[in-house]
This record gives structure tokens, C-alpha cells and sequence, in this order.
């Protein structure tokens, strides 16, 4: 939790203790919250009569790096029998974090390693190293119940107070999918996609006050 002028800005990186149960596909994700509201967003659970609930648990459905161009849903093992732990430190302007969560990705990955470099409150840039066991590509997931607009490789989220800008590398493409969620309400879904089997996917992340 840092400030950016009289606004916290808040990171949750999520990590694993082997052996958790009943727990979602999200090791490495992470949550992102500015001027009290969140942009990058863990959609939580629903109730468990409404057949979505099993989706809200898939990797698909959190901020993470997914591998794609398979005919089936790549998907980690889960419960994760394995630790899968975050390191970091930080102080009242920056913060730097790195997580290795290739285990229980058997077949999918063979190294994915995420980074969070922030050295100052208003910017975050978000590395992943990775290399493929299968797929033709990997695609980065940004989930947010805020207003989105892109403009060719940058996508704005606009809250009441604060203004998010998510931009992708020269080498990627990208797209916003609006999705469902439970009782009729939707969330937006940035993806970045990176077609290579190996390599590095850098993300810029902006902070800034808005109107």
C-alpha cells in the first residue's frame, strides 16, 4: 500500500500453500486497487446454485498469463499440491514483487515467471517470462467492472477519481471482451495476446487522477 498524492494505492499478489483446497486457478494473479476503487479485480465467488460459479474459479477468469492456440482450456493443477510463494519488498515509493508459478502447470509451461516493478506509485510494469510445453501462444487477462476504451495497444479504465492505462508491447494485439458474471452483470476482460512460444510479455500500467 503506497499513496499517489492523497489517493492509497493498493497490490495483492496471490500465491499458494500446498495442499489448499477449494481454492481457484490464480497463482500468480493479482488485484489493483486506486482511489478506492479496484481496476484490476478478483471476481470473488457466487452463490453456488448458479452454474457460473464453476467459471469464476478458471486461470481465464483471473489476472493471469494463460496459454492458448490449444483445443482444450489450458489450466493449472488444482487443488495445487505445491508452494507457490511470492517475494518482494518495498517502502513508501516503490515496490518490486516476483513470483515462479510454473508448478502444477504440467504439459503447459515449462518456466513462468512473473515480475511487478513499480518504482513509484503512479507506474507498474508487469514482466512475464515464460516458455511453452503446448500452445501456440500466450494471452495476457486483465479483469475490471470499470468503464474500458482502447486506443490502439493502450486501454484506459476510467474510474470516479482515478484514471488506469494498461499498455501492451509493439509485438502483441489486443482486444476487450465484455463477460458474464453472475444475476445478469458483466465485466470487462483485457487480453493481450503475445503469439510466440517462448519469450517475455512486458505490460505498462499508469496511474493518474481524473476528473
Amino acid at each position: 500500500v503506497r499513496m499517489l498524492g492523497s489517493d492509497p494505492v493498493k497490490i495483492f499478489v496471490m500465491g499458494n500453500q500446498a495442499g489448499a483446497g477449494h481454492t481457484h486457478e490464480d497463482k500468480g494473479s493479482f488485484v489493483l486497487e486506486y482511489a478506492g476503487e479496484t481496476f484490476a479485480m478478483d471476481m470473488g465467488i457466487c452463490d453456488y446454485d448458479d452454474p457460473i460459479h464453476a467459471i469464476y474459479k478458471h486461470c481465464q477468469r483471473h489476472n493471469m498469463l494463460v496459454p492458448v492456440g490449444l483445443s482444450e482450456r489450458a489450466c493449472p493443477q488444482n487443488p495445487l499440491p505445491f508452494d507457490v510463494k511470492p517475494t518482494g519488498q518495498g517502502d513508501k515509493q516503490a515496490f518490486h514483487a516476483s513470483i515462479d508459478a510454473t508448478a502444477g502447470w504440467p504439459g503447459y509451461y515449462r518456466k513462468w515467471v512473473r515480475h511487478w516493478d513499480s518504482p513509484a506509485p503512479e507506474k507498474l510494469v508487469i514482466r512475464d517470462e515464460y516458455e511453452l510445453g503446448k500452445g501456440t501462444g500466450v494471452e495476457f487477462y486483465w479483469q475490471t467492472k470499470l468503464p474500458v476504451e482502447q486506443q490502439g495497444r493502450t486501454v484506459t479504465i476510467r474510474g470516479a477519481r482515478g484514471i488506469v492505462s494498461v499498455s501492451a508491447p509493439p509485438d502483441c494485439t489486443v482486444r476487450i471482451e465484455e463477460l458474464a458474471l453472475t444475476e445478469g452483470d458483466k465485466h470487462n476482460r483485457i487480453a493481450i495476446r503475445n503469439e510466440a512460444t517462448q519469450g517475455m510479455l512486458e505490460v505498462t500500467i499508469g496511474l493518474r487522477r481524473g476528473r
